[in-house]
C-alpha cells in the first residue's frame, strides 16, 4: 500500500511527510492544473497567487495529523463574471474549513449524539480537539434531511416540562425513524404538518381527541389506529374509578368477614395470659422495684469480689472497668441513683402497669399512654424496656401490635383501587401474594357485581391480545348493565366516539410501540440538554441521531 492509498485523497499530491513530537505533518498540493470559478463555473488555468491552508485530519496511530495544503488562486478569464480571483477547491476539504470532510463528519456525529462538554472531551481524546461551544455550533449548523411522504405515520406527544408544556413527535412507522417534531401537541400544529404531507394512508396514535380531529379534517381517508397499550391504560383508569366508587361496600364486607373469623361481633381480641401461681399473684400486689440503673450488677459484683479478698487491680481487669471506678464503688455503702436523661420515674406506676398487664385486651401502647397521663416523664423506649422487664418477672404474656392486627384483619392489608384494577382481569390463582389472592377471592365470592366486571375485563384483554372480538357488543353490554358501573360507562362512551380507530387498533397489526420508544429517547436527550437548549437543537438531535 502506498502513502497516497493510505491517505485516501486521490485529488492531492503528497509532496512530503514529516514526523516530530507526536505530530504527523503532510505537505500536499492539489493535483488539477485548472480550477472552476464558483460564480460563472468557467474553468481557468491562469494562476494569480498561492497560499497555504492548515487542515486538521484524522489521527495516525494516536499521532495528531495536520495537512499543509498549498492552494493556488486563479484569475477568472470570463470578462462578464464579477469574480476576478478565486481559490481552487477539493471535495475532501470544505470551503473555508480548517478540517477535512471526514473529520467534519465525525464531529457532526459527536455534536448530535453527545452534549457539548462530552463531545469536547471525546474530541480531545481523538486528537481533533474542539471546544464545547464549537460542538454546539456544529450541531446547530447541520441541515435536516428532506422529509419523504410517509405512508404509515405514528403520532404521540412528549413533555418539555411534565404537566406544563408538550410537543408532538412524528414517526415513519415503516422505518421506525423520527421524521419531525412539532412545538406543541395542539391539533392545529399537526394539521399544518399534514397539509404539507397529506398522502398518509395509516395513522397510529393515542386516544387524544385533538390528534383525531386534525387527522379527520386533513386526511379523511386515512385509517386511524388507536394504540392498544393506551386502550388498556384507559381501561385501568376506568377500573380505578369504579373501585373507588364501590370502596364503602368493600370496606363493609371486609369488616363483616373479619368479625366472623374472630367469632366476636365487635372484633376485639383477648390477651392470652398465662396462668399464674398464687405466689406470683401475691407479688403483684406488692410494689414492684424496677431496675433502671444498669450499674447495679457491676456494683454488687465489686462488693462480692472485694469480700473474697481479691485485689482492686484484678477486679478492674476481670470486670472490664477502671481501678478508679472500683475504688469509688468500694467507698460506697450503696449505689446512689444516677441523675441523667436516662433516669425515669416509672417505678411510681409499677402497680398500675402490672394491673393493666393482667387485664384482657390491653396493649403496651395503651398502658404507656395511661402512665403518661398519670405523670410518667421518661421516653417511650424506656417505658417499653421496663414493661418488658415486668412481663418477664411475672411471666405475663400479651400479644404485640402485629399479632393483634393479624388476628383482627385476616387480609394483612386491604388492596388499593389501583391494585384491584390490576388483579381483577386475572384468575385469583395466578396472584403470587397469598394475602392479595385471598382478599380478591373474598370480594369475588361475596360481590356478584365484581364477577361481571372480571368477565368484562377478561373479554376486553382477550380481544386486544388475539385481535378478534366484537367491541360494539362489549360496549352495549356495559351501557345496558343493571349495575352502576362508574368509570366503565364513561370508558365505553369514549370507545364509542372513537369506535373506528378502536376497531383498527384491535384488528390491525400496527401499534404506537415505536413512537413510545422514541418518546423515551427524547427524555434522555432532554436530560443531556438540561433545558438550556432551544427547540431547533432538540429537533436536530432527535431527527439526526443514529442511535434512534
Amino acid at each position: 500500500m502506498t502513502i497516497k492509498q493510505l491517505i485516501s485523497m486521490s485529488g492531492l499530491i503528497v509532496n512530503n511527510i514529516d514526523y516530530s513530537y507526536s505530530l504527523v505533518t503532510i505537505y500536499a498540493s492539489i493535483k488539477a492544473k485548472r480550477a472552476k470559478c464558483p460564480v460563472c463555473e468557467k474553468h481557468s488555468n491562469k494562476i494569480h497567487d498561492h497560499y497555504t491552508r492548515t487542515i486538521s485530519d484524522l489521527p495516525v496511530f494516536q499521532n495528531k495529523t495536520t495537512i499543509f495544503l498549498k492552494t493556488r488562486k486563479f484569475k477568472c478569464q470570463n470578462p462578464q463574471c464579477n469574480r476576478k480571483v478565486f481559490s481552487e477547491q477539493t471535495p475532501y476539504i470544505l470551503r473555508y474549513s480548517r478540517r477535512t470532510e471526514r473529520v467534519s463528519k465525525l464531529l457532526d456525529s459527536l455534536s448530535i449524539e453527545l452534549t457539548g462538554k462530552l463531545g469536547s472531551i471525546l474530541s480531545e481524546q481523538l486528537l481533533i480537539s474542539v471546544s464545547r461551544s464549537t460542538i454546539t455550533r456544529i450541531a446547530h449548523k447541520q441541515q435536516l434531511p428532506q422529509i419523504a411522504q410517509p405512508k404509515v405515520l405514528g403520532v404521540d406527544d412528549f413533555a418539555y416540562r411534565k404537566g406544563v408544556s408538550y410537543g408532538t413527535v412524528l414517526i415513519d412507522m415503516e422505518t421506525s425513524k423520527p421524521i419531525d417534531i412539532l412545538p406543541s401537541r395542539e391539533g392545529k400544529e399537526l394539521k399544518k404538518w399534514l397539509l404539507k404531507y397529506p398522502d398518509v394512508n395509516i395513522v397510529t396514535r393515542d386516544r387524544a381527541s385533538s390528534y383525531s380531529s386534525a387527522i379527520n379534517e386533513v386526511c379523511p381517508s386515512a385509517e386511524q389506529v388507536a394504540d392498544r397499550f393506551h386502550l388498556l391504560m384507559n381501561l385501568s383508569d376506568a377500573l380505578d374509578k369504579y373501585f373507588k366508587s364501590v370502596n364503602p361496600k368493600i370496606k363493609k364486607l371486609i369488616k363483616e368477614k373479619s368479625n366472623e373469623l374472630l367469632k366476636k361481633p365487635d372484633g376485639h381480641i383477648t390477651a392470652n395470659t398465662k396462668v399464674k401461681t398464687t405466689e406470683s399473684l401475691s407479688k403483684v400486689q406488692k410494689r414492684v422495684e424496677i431496675k433502671v440503673d444498669q450499674r447495679q450488677d457491676v456494683f454488687n459484683k465489686v462488693k462480692e469480689l472485694e469480700a473474697k479478698g481479691i485485689s482492686k487491680r484484678k477486679i478492674a481487669r476481670d470486670l472490664g472497668i477502671s481501678r478508679n471506678t472500683v475504688q469509688s464503688y468500694l467507698s460506697l455503702e450503696s449505689l446512689p441513683p444516677r441523675i441523667s436523661s436516662k433516669s425515669t420515674n416509672i417505678e411510681l406506676f409499677s402497680q398500675h402497669i402490672v394491673a393493666r398487664l393482667n387485664d384482657q385486651g390491653y396493649m403496651m401502647k395503651d398502658i404507656i399512654d395511661e402512665i403518661y397521663e398519670l405523670g410518667y416523664k421518661g421516653s417511650r423506649t424506656q417505658a417499653y424496656h421496663n414493661i418488658n422487664i415486668i412481663k418477664e418477672e411475672f411471666e405475663i404474656y400479651t400479644p404485640d401490635f402485629a399479632q393483634i392486627q393479624k388476628s383482627r384483619i385476616p387480609y394483612i392489608k386491604p388492596l388499593s383501587s389501583r391494585k384491584l384494577a390490576k388483579y381483577i382481569g386475572s384468575c385469583p390463582t395466578v396472584i403470587k401474594d397469598p394475602d392479595d389472592r385471598k382478599y380478591l377471592q373474598t370480594l369475588l365470592d361475596n360481590i356478584s357485581e365484581l364477577q361481571v366486571i372480571q368477565k368484562l375485563v377478561q373479554i376486553f384483554k382477550t380481544m386486544i391480545r388475539t385481535g378478534r372480538g366484537n367491541i360494539n357488543r362489549w360496549i352495549q353490554f356495559i351501557k345496558r348493565s343493571k349495575y352502576k358501573l362508574v368509570g366503565l360507562t364513561t370508558f365505553a362512551n369514549g370507545l364509542l366516539r372513537d369506535i373506528k380507530a378502536v376497531k383498527n387498533g384491535i384488528h390491525m397489526s400496527w401499534s404506537n410501540g415505536a413512537v413510545e420508544g422514541h418518546v423515551n429517547r427524547i427524555k434522555s436527550i432532554k436530560r443531556q440538554m438540561y433545558g438550556r437548549a432551544c427547540f431547533d437543537l432538540l429537533r436536530k438531535k432527535v431527527i439526526l441521531s443514529q442511535t434512534g
